[in-house]
């Protein structure tokens, strides 16, 4: 990494390792926030300039959380020699006891561990040398700019690393004033981090757009901001100890945010991109709401997401397609992540609708609550919405409700197969090891998974951990945990008491008040789901209606046969369970479709074979069929 002189800047964003290697919507919007003030700053995305020195695959290897748990800290690990001092036993014994994870408290928080390969660990051990002479650079070029005001965005796993570089800055620039914020620093996690980081001035916790703009005119004049509301510093974070949860002023009107402006990012982006890998591609970060409307109502049991900011705020769909224009006018050429919590219902009148009819031709990531109805993911996909995240996480009705998810297992089945019809990728995780569920959740759930081969598999499917913020953190014992503590990783990261590491960890295990053999009774989910995974790409149920007959080809591993062909009236009950229906309801549709009176017993005797079959789903009253529907044959 070569290190130029740089135009003065007064205030230096700095986005470090091992963050997404995408442009940052908190920085880009609070650097945009003070354009109107006429401050000189700069972004400095190191993240990217590390994927370059360690290469773009090991560093999405560690970002991504797909063979390398996020519980295991490697990111942060990588980073905590240069923070703390370490021994080559405290080094042997992370290497053995997480990346290996022999120790009894790593196999207790990960009953299903696969240990990391020994050539994955060479590249962590050489990730970690190279950190010194990058962080020495990363040094160089933030003084260069001559910055009175050094802010740090930490969220997941890039902590480590922006303390560490933090501190090499105050040591050679005590004058220069340094901020934090991000997820890594609401409430006692900021105080936390003022009390054990003398480098750190100042913390920010919560929204920052409102407060950021006066925050930096303060710190520019050398005046106080102890007393702004949401900042933690030396001089009030005893106070603040009494009051947790009061953060930054919450933006309610989210249409007055700026622009976010990812120019500095692009810059950069253009520097490293010959050095990382070609299957790498930016995207834009693009935001419409903020909160969670469903969490309002009812907050899910183990999501830690939006911290103490859940009320929901949206922009108004003018508003937000301004911003995506805008966006995708300035930086052409990149799919769009929307970072939502969740898609706002009130966009499928107007804000979808427009997409659809601007064709934009724009990649759209959208999370989404997994009770849309067809035509709303039929609209998805005209929008341009092409990649969703639902948050399924279950099939057993049972287990839902104890997440207090809002939707039933048939509604999650239902989502995936429209956005099979529809290409619609959906991205979504099971989850399991709630307290209160029960063996025979995860035996009917078993039933049901090689039935839905031909669908989207899950992303993950694994055991529940405790988050900071969740309900399952905040109530335990109400919802049937007890020893809430942090993950193992965190003891070699930070070498402090359990009660200073408690106050700065995210991630936790526990025990359950009520014991329960998690491992046991999801080993049938476990192997249905690795079946699933590796069947997903060759395996389809389509149905094919030719009128006056319905042709169903089920090329799944289960199938019993290979074509059925159903007549009347098989055929239109059948069709009419494309969406969830009721026994009544299906009387409705005999009498209306076929002008026949047809009672519940007939209707469970006609559809019984094609429950026995595999080819529709039955819950209590409700039914549900399987097949995707195509308007053309396919080729078997």
């Amino acid at each position: 990494m070569t290190v130029h002189q740089h135009p003065k800047a007064d205030v230096v964003f700095i986005n470090m390792p091992f963050g997404p290697l995408l442009p940052s919507i908190g920085l880009g919007l609070l650097k945009a926030s003070l354009a109107p003030l006429n401050i000189s700053t700069k972004v400095c995305y190191f993240t990217l300039r590390f994927a370059q020195e360690v290469g773009g695959s090991f560093y999405t290897e560690i970002t991504d959380g797909r063979n390398v748990s996020i519980c295991d800290l490697v990111g942060e690990w990588i980073f905590a020699e240069a923070l703390f001092d370490s021994t080559p036993d405290n080094v042997e014994n992370f290497i053995e006891d997480v990346l290996r994870g022999r120790s009894s408290a790593h196999k207790e928080a990960y009953p299903q561990i696969k240990p990391l390969s020994d050539s994955f660990i060479q590249e962590i051990l050489q990730a970690r040398h190279l950190v010194n002479d990058f962080l020495n650079q990363c040094l160089n070029e933030v003084l260069s700019y001559k910055p009175r005001l050094v802010v740090f965005t930490s969220t997941f796993h890039q902590h480590v690393a922006a303390l560490s570089l933090a501190k090499r800055i105050k040591a050679q620039a005590p004058d220069v004033f340094i901020e934090f914020g991000g997820a890594n620093c609401q409430g006692i996690m900021a105080i936390e981090n003022i009390r054990q980081f003398p480098f750190i001035d100042a913390i920010m916790s919560g929204e920052g757009d409102q407060g950021f703009p006066e925050f930096v005119r303060r710190v520019l004049e050398n005046k106080p901001v102890a007393d702004l509301q949401g900042v933690y510093t030396r001089d009030n974070i005893e106070s603040a100890s009494n009051h947790l949860n009061i953060n930054a002023p919450t933006l309610h009107n989210v249409d007055a945010l700026p622009f976010p402006d990812y120019d500095d990012y692009f810059l950069e982006w253009e520097t490293v991109r010959p050095h990382l890998n070609d299957s790498y591609q930016p995207r834009l970060l693009f935001e419409t709401s903020r909160g969670c409307w469903w969490g309002e109502r009812q907050h899910c049991t183990f999501c830690g997401l939006n911290g103490t900011e859940m009320a929901y705020r949206s922009k108004s769909a003018t508003r937000a397609l301004d911003e995506l224009v805008y966006l995708a006018d300035k930086y052409p050429g990149y799919s769009v992540s929307v970072v939502d919590n969740i898609l706002d219902m009130k966009y499928f009148k107007d804000l979808i609708p427009e997409l659809a009819e601007r064709q934009l031709n724009l990649e759209l990531f959208y999370e989404v609550k997994a009770n849309l109805r067809k035509e709303q993911i039929r609209l998805l996909r005209d929008a341009g919405i092409t990649m969703i995240q639902p948050g399924i996480e279950s099939f057993s009705n049972h287990v839902l409700e104890i997440m207090r998810k809002g939707v039933k297992g048939l509604q999650n089945i239902q989502l995936l197969k429209w956005c099979k019809e529809f290409g619609v990728t959906p991205f979504w995780n099971l989850l399991w090891g709630f307290p209160g569920e029960t063996p025979e959740d995860y035996a009917r759930m078993a039933e049901i998974v090689p039935l839905l081969t031909h669908l989207k598999p899950p992303e993950s499917a694994t055991t529940i951990r405790v988050d900071r913020f969740s309900p399952n953190f905040d109530h335990p014992e109400q919802f049937g945990f007890a020893e809430i503590i942090p993950y193992p990783a965190y003891h070699y990261i930070y070498p402090f008491p359990p009660e200073v590491v408690a106050n700065l960890a995210y991630y936790f295990t526990f025990k359950y008040r009520q014991p329960q053999d998690v491992e046991s009774y999801t080993k049938v989910i476990r192997e249905q789901v690795a079946v699933w995974k590796a069947a997903s790409e060759t395996s389809a149920l389509y149905s094919i209606d030719k009128g006056t007959n319905l042709q169903i080809w089920d090329l799944r591993p289960v199938a019993k046969q290979f074509l059925v062909n159903l007549t009347e009236p098989q055929r239109t009950l059948y069709l009419a369970c494309d969406a969830i229906r009721s026994m009544n309801s299906l009387r409705q549709v005999a009498k209306e479709q076929l002008n026949q009176e047809i009672s519940v017993p007939e209707i469970e005797e006609i559809l019984q074979p094609l429950i026995e079959g595999g080819l529709m789903l039955r819950e209590d009253n409700s039914l549900l069929s399987l097949a995707v529907p195509f308007k053309e044959e396919p080729n078997p």
